[in-house]
């Protein structure tokens, strides 16, 4: 195990200029859900560069697999990469890093030509940001023959490994999506307002009841939303009005109650302005992260050993506030994502200190080593079958009381 890994490592240090570059062009080349064609192309050139083949997925030109396969059967490792920006921000959440991280760890195997058992495989998962590429994927049935799925995230200016988490906990905000559109009657707004029927009207009226429930809910439940359409001229009646919600909560099942809540404060707010709703939503939104602390204390073993500064798990604290695709993934095998540091100081998700934070030299420092652990990891549970099973075990515990 010990000379497997170091020539690992010694593979993943001769591909950092590969990885580092990799990791600029995505930055410098932000594709939002679903159009990042440039990503997979200089992705799928640096996996070419080694002789493994992308397969891209039927209908899904921007979600690809590859695959190293070991000389015996054994367990099936993925690594996730992702490689989507956020809308006129850029790479603010660090998915360039993620798609470094996943393809190095990846190609770090070719170092042991095939002495291992099992497969390691490789993801390529569009669209985190919005829609959840991985739900999509799930329902094509690409992960049906996967054991064990690993990832990463840089995480402001701390490397944390969740290896104390309760049975029970959840490590993200469970999410889902929902657009509310109210269709109504146009009119004059002054000489005839009686004839009109007011759309944005309903969605005032949403966004009051919404607050209402407020203090009625859970400390964890986030709810937050945009008016994506309200009318077309303040002397015109608006005719179509439409909102934008996430509601996040740390349990699915909560979030299932809560969705009809807000459904019936919609319909509310239509029949009091006369007006006709329209819900768009999804049967499956972004389900909150199932821990695995087997996995954790194991990547966090691995990076102990690396140039990289590793901070304690805060105390009653379980992972992020955020919500993620890797979520869904997490409920139907054993997941982990390594969350590494990519600033000295605290920076803000989603904001243009994170979009710097995510191409500095801190964050590919940190990028590799966490590179070299999530390898060293997928290597451990790969030829170490009762830590396998450990991991195992502890995944069907913890869905018991999901």
């Amino acid at each position: 195990m010990k000379n497997k890994k170091n020539n690992i490592y010694t593979k993943i240090e001769e591909l950092k200029e590969d990885l580092l570059k990799l990791s600029h062009d995505i930055h410098s080349n932000p594709e939002i859900k679903w159009e990042e064609f440039l990503a997979v192309e200089n992705i799928s050139k640096l996996l070419n560069k080694y002789d493994i083949k992308t397969n891209i997925i039927k209908d899904l030109p921007t979600a690809f697999t590859a695959t190293i396969k070991g000389n015996s059967d054994g367990p099936v490792i993925a690594f996730l990469a992702e490689y989507d920006a956020l809308p006129d921000i850029g790479h603010a959440c660090g998915h360039n890093l993620i798609a470094i991280t996943n393809v190095g760890a990846f190609l770090g195997f070719l170092a042991l030509n095939g002495d291992f058992p099992g497969e390691v495989r490789l993801i390529g998962t569009p669209a985190e940001e919005a829609d959840g590429g991985k739900i999509t994927l799930l329902e094509k049935k690409i992960f049906e023959d996967i054991d064990i799925s690993l990832s990463s995230h840089g995480s402001s200016h701390e490397t944390i490994f969740w290896d104390s988490v309760p049975m029970g906990e959840g490590m993200s905000l469970a999410e889902f999506p929902i657009i509310y559109e109210f269709y109504g009657k146009a009119s004059h707004a002054a000489a005839s307002p009686e004839k009109g029927l007011n759309a944005l009207n309903a969605v005032l009226h949403l966004f009051s009841g919404i607050d209402s429930i407020r203090q009625h809910v859970t400390d964890d439940v986030r709810i937050h939303g945009i008016i994506t359409e309200g009318g077309k001229a303040p002397n015109i009646v608006p005719d179509f009005c439409a909102a934008d919600f996430l509601i996040r909560s740390k349990s699915t099942s909560y979030l299932e109650d809560l969705r009809n809540k807000i459904n019936n404060i919609a319909q509310g707010a239509a029949l009091m302005t006369g007006t006709e709703l329209k819900i768009i939503t999804t049967d499956i939104g972004y389900k909150d992260v199932i821990p695995n602390t087997t996995i954790a204390g194991i990547g966090k073993n691995m990076i102990d050993e690396m140039d990289i500064i590793l901070d304690p798990q805060p105390p009653n604290k379980y992972g992020s506030g955020g919500g993620t695709d890797f979520g869904n993934i997490s409920h139907v095998m054993p997941s982990y994502a390594f969350n590494f540091a990519v600033s000295q100081t605290p920076v803000t998700g989603h904001s243009p200190d994170m979009e710097k934070a995510s191409i500095s030299d801190l964050a590919h420092k940190n990028s590799i080593c966490v590179t070299k652990a999530m390898a060293s990891t997928a290597l451990l549970l790969i030829e170490d079958e009762s830590i396998y099973n450990k991991v195992q075990t502890e995944f069907k515990n913890r869905m018991k009381l999901v």
